[in-house]
């Protein structure tokens, strides 16, 4: 039975989307985790959305003019009617990058009622046909295959969960035996010793005050990420720019302190020390993307590129969450608990742990212990996470404003292993922390 040609479908929506999608650089990326090929009705609009994905892919333009040459190529302009259609398209689509939002939910939603026709057009046509021995079963084996499409997560029976379980831990245990990457470190003995491997998946918190040292830690755990495994690192910095960020890692690099660095002070022997450290690191693989108040959709752009780019991500680094925004929400809780949980979402998505730096409220200052209940607005963070380490510098007990020297680190929530709290040394001048029975010299 011929099936009759569906009439739920949107052409002029679908071509503003594609014409958006040529037109204004870097769209792909902000989109891509929303749109798939199914989005799209015409087997040309289908053709035209893959050669633009192709591109993006292979980290190069899609413009008209290289999906053009992309679809010529594979020989398949005729599939278009001719390049004329490219044309006709670009001239008479309008092209806005802000409504494309609500166009692909719409065509999301135009996809799932096709979904629905196609299958009462394959169980009408199964019905017909007497010769079925079950005409249940094989009703039930369609409405399955559709499950199989869109569902992502698979289920299993609990012997496969503990054979897939089994292999892991073996080829955890094989790749720790020969040194090799397993997961993320802070690189303090003890820390790491408590904490354990933040693994690929994990959605690890770091909570702190400001100038509690909390950006310290992470440049720590992303420097001994790229520098003693070779893993891509993308940190996002919302508060700091690239060379601000870039002077504290080869400040902690070399030992060199950030002062004299930030003043250009380098005497003594410094500019040697600094050209050494920069010879020596200059090839990390790590991506800083500075960006003020980032939305979720940048934040996945960024990590499709950077995965691109290093082939394999060791972890994301968020610094800091609060100054997401998710602009969907318009209640502040809810756009905080939203960003919550699309980074716990980014972490299985890119197969790297993400690690987000957090602001703890004002109850939390110098002199009383942070708890988790202390982190900016949402419980949700909590709650989502798979491990929160609290930065709480100690003072002195007779004079709340001079510092010990010494900072407290709190794993307060630890699901995958021990809780407790650790003490190390402030080097805040070179920007790094120590374990307390580390010397003051390498």
């Amino acid at each position: 039975m011929v099936m009759p040609e569906s009439h739920i479908h949107n052409i002029p929506m679908e071509q503003c989307v594609l014409v958006a999608l040529m037109t204004f650089a870097l769209s792909y990326e902000l989109i891509a985790q929303d749109l798939d090929e199914g989005c799209f009705y015409p087997e040309r609009h289908k053709q035209i959305y893959n050669a633009i994905v192709e591109l993006a892919n292979e980290n190069q333009p899609y413009d008209v003019v290289m999906v053009e040459q992309r679809l010529k190529s594979k020989n398949l302009l005729h599939v278009l009617g001719g390049e004329q259609y490219l044309k006709i398209m670009l001239a008479e689509a309008p092209s806005s990058f802000h409504s494309m939002e609500p166009y692909i939910t719409q065509l999301k939603k135009l996809k799932a009622h096709r979904q629905v026709e196609w299958l009462g057009q394959r169980i009408s046509s199964m019905a017909q046909d007497t010769t079925q021995p079950d005409v249940f079963a094989e009703a039930e084996n369609i409405l399955g295959q559709v499950d199989n499409q869109e569902q992502s997560d698979q289920g299993m029976s609990f012997e496969a969960a503990l054979d897939m379980a089994l292999t892991e831990m073996i080829e955890k245990a094989e790749a720790k035996d020969k040194q090799q990457f397993t997961g993320v470190k802070f690189n303090l003995k003890h820390l790491d010793e408590l904490l354990g491997t933040v693994q690929k998946g994990h959605f690890c918190v770091v909570g702190g005050r400001p100038g509690s040292g909390k950006s310290t830690l992470a440049q720590m755990l992303a420097l001994d990420t790229a520098s003693s495994f070779g893993k891509g690192v993308l940190f996002i910095s919302a508060e700091m720019d690239q060379s601000t960020l870039a002077n504290r890692m080869i400040s902690a690099l070399g030992l060199i302190p950030y002062h004299n660095i930030h003043n250009a002070e380098l005497y003594n022997g410094l500019m040697k020390d600094y050209a050494d450290a920069k010879a020596a690191y200059q090839r990390l693989p790590i991506w800083i993307q500075p960006k003020q108040k980032p939305s979720l959709s940048e934040v996945r752009s960024y990590a499709r590129r950077a995965k691109r780019r290093y082939k394999e991500l060791g972890c994301i680094i968020v610094d800091y969450l609060q100054l997401l925004r998710d602009p969907s929400k318009k209640d502040r809780f809810q756009e905080v608990s939203s960003i919550s949980r699309e980074l716990k979402s980014m972490a299985k998505e890119f197969e790297c742990p993400v690690i987000a730096l957090v602001q703890l409220n004002r109850e939390a200052e110098k002199g009383k212990r942070p708890k988790a209940s202390d982190i900016k607005e949402s419980g949700q963070i909590e709650q989502d996470a798979d491990q929160i380490i609290l930065v709480n510098p100690l003072t002195d007990p007779e004079d709340s404003t001079k510092p010990m020297g010494i900072t407290e680190l709190i794993v307060v929530k630890n699901r995958h292993g021990k809780r407790g709290a650790v003490r190390v040394l402030d080097y805040l001048e070179t920007c790094r922390f120590r374990s307390v029975e580390e010397q003051a010299e390498p």
